[in-house]
Order: structure tokens, then sequence, then C-alpha cells
């Protein structure tokens, strides 16, 4: 089985220490730093990130993490989708979208509704905690939709590659569970 590619939107304090993990792990991520500062772009190249274009993102990456500031958050995955649809059929295959933002659950369902009856998976992630580093690692809580279970297994999955996730399973649970916490 071939290693995934993520992205990483965007290489602050906290996605670019989430990138690196990844990178480490000998991950392939991508993030988009169009219009971002020297500073940004020093970050993201220090934890070995990949600069790319959206366009470029939609069509290699199969986990697309977004970890912004709330207030960028449904605007950026607008602007994802928007760029995918564009590009429907040239992608890497299956994509799965995981916004990791701290947006509250009226949010992060208004965003889980762009993606339904689309070809991109979506996962709510909550982070509980600061950027990872040395031993120290946050805590992703995971939820999905009822029907997208086998989604949140694989998101599990990237434990393997240095993410700590704790899904949140169970009789009730789904999308908005994790930005509740």
């Amino acid at each position: 089985m071939s290693l995934p590619i993520l992205a990483v939107v965007a290489p602050g304090a906290m996605g670019a220490a989430v990138a690196k993990r990844f990178t480490t792990a000998g991950l392939t991520v991508l993030t988009y730093l169009e219009g971002r500062s020297p500073a940004t772009r020093k970050r993201a190249h220090d934890a070995g990130m990949q600069d790319a274009s959206l366009s470029d993102i939609a069509q290699r990456a199969n986990w697309v993490l977004s970890i912004l500031p709330p207030s960028d958050a449904f605007s950026f995955a607008q602007k994802f989708k928007d760029t995918h649809d564009a590009h429907v059929g040239t992608t890497s295959g299956k994509i799965v979208f995981a916004d990791c933002n701290a947006v509250n659950p009226d949010t992060v369902k208004r965003i889980a509704a762009l993606f339904s009856g689309s070809p991109i998976g979506f996962v709510d992630a909550g982070i509980i905690g600061g950027p990872p580093q040395n031993d120290y690692n946050p805590v992703f809580y995971a939820s999905v939709d009822p029907k997208d279970d086998a989604l949140l297994t694989e998101f599990e999955g990237l434990s393997e590659y240095g993410l700590k996730v704790s899904a949140l399973r169970g009789e009730g649970a789904g999308v908005g569970d994790a930005s509740a916490l």
C-alpha cells in the first residue's frame, strides 16, 4: 500500500507542527502558501511541507487537514471544494477533508454540508492541546456522519504517522461532536 499524501492548510504554529510529525514519518505534506508571509513560508519549509496550488492539492492529496483561524474555516472549505469540483476526473482518487478548526458545531455542520453528495469525504476533528513537540501530542477528537464510519477508522489510521486520534463513536454520535469539545 502506498503512503498517503496529506495537505495541511495552513502552516501556522499548530499546522506546521502537525505537518512536521507527518514529514518525519516519511509522508509528503502539501500546503497552500499563496499570499503568505516570509515567516509562514519559512515555518512551512522547516516542517518539510511542499508549497502547492489548491489545484495541485485537489488532484494529489488523499487527506486535507484544515487547521486555520476559525474565521477562515468555512471560506477555505468552500474554496477547496470549488477547486476540487473544477478538477473532477483528474484527482488522485479518494480524498477526505478534515476540518480541524476551533469552530462551533453549527459551523462545522455547515462545512460538512458543502461536501454532502460530493466525492469528498468529511471528518469533523477538534484539536485539544497545543502544537506537537518532542514527546507531546495534542489529541485530535474526530467524528463523522454515522454512515461514514469507515472514514473515521481511516482517520484513526493517521495515528501510525504521529497523529494522536480519539474517535467519537456510539449511538447519536455525528458531525459536530468533535467540534463541541
